[in-house]
């Protein structure tokens, strides 16, 4: 269904729960024969009851510490994962901006435009109609015709982020994918962020800087051990979660089933 302005929401979560179970190794214990090795299955609670809406024609900022559940989102957003509970409706196509998604890395980057365009949903003939702009704006110069083994990981996000913005996508995901971008590149992201914004586009953003997502954003959402700790006006809950790290030293989180 396509998006339309008059709708306020274009992403709505409610009572979204994401759980999986890993198998882990438990520490050794001394036998007959020398230390004995055992696993055992731990459920791993990534989205506890989140509800939030993300409202058509706005940048959100996802932000939350290491494990707190952003690219969990994201990927159940999108489909990659499915809910243990609760539901995710959307309005409008979504398509999840992450590093290297759909690129082979032995191929070239011109051969990684068409590969990264087909995996996002466009056709060939699209992707031919695009595939000049979409190297212009990389701008890695004569890299383009080099494999992708050879690029260091500015380069790499760069014609990532090229191609997934030429998608044209009604939902738009992006997840840590200006990170590895020089300044020069981000404030042109920023730029191409902010035209799609204009075309109504949906866009949410996850990144560690919250400096980058205000500078991006008008809304933002902050995650804190799979659960809505913020949500509001960027400024706002990026001040807050600052606060909130200089006060504490949030290490990566994760949620078993016995902790909260």
């Amino acid at each position: 269904m396509s998006l339309r302005s008059e709708i306020d929401n274009a992403i709505e979560i409610q009572n979204l729960s994401v759980a999986y179970s890993a198998v882990v190794a438990q520490s050794g214990s001394p036998g007959s024969s020398g230390f004995r090795r055992s696993t055992k299955v731990q459920k791993i609670n990534a989205l506890s009851d989140v509800s939030v809406n993300f409202p058509a024609g706005k940048v959100t900022g996802l932000i939350g510490g290491n494990g707190a559940g952003k690219s969990t989102l994201l990927k159940t957003i999108v489909g990659v994962l499915k809910p243990s509970a609760g539901q995710v409706s959307l309005s409008g196509r979504p398509h999840l901006l992450t590093p290297g998604m759909g690129f082979n890395r032995v191929l070239s980057g011109r051969e990684n435009v068409i590969l990264g365009g087909l995996a996002s949903g466009m056709s060939l003939e699209e992707v031919r109609s695009k595939q000049d702009e979409i190297i212009e704006f990389a701008d890695i110069g004569n890299f383009i015709d080099l494999p992708t083994t050879t690029y260091s990981s500015g380069m790499f996000g760069r014609l990532a982020f090229a191609v997934a913005t030429h998608v044209d996508p009604e939902i738009l995901l992006v997840d840590e994918a200006l990170s590895a971008g020089d300044t020069a590149f981000r404030k042109k992201a920023v730029e191409r962020i902010r035209g799609l914004v204009a075309s109504t586009k949906t866009i949410i953003v996850v990144s560690h800087s919250s400096a980058l997502v205000s500078e991006m954003a008008t809304e933002a959402v902050w995650l804190h051990r799979g659960k809505v700790r913020m949500q509001g006006q960027v400024d706002t809950v990026a001040d807050t979660y600052k606060a909130f790290l200089d006060e504490s030293s949030e290490t990566a989180q994760l949620q078993s089933e016995k902790k909260e």
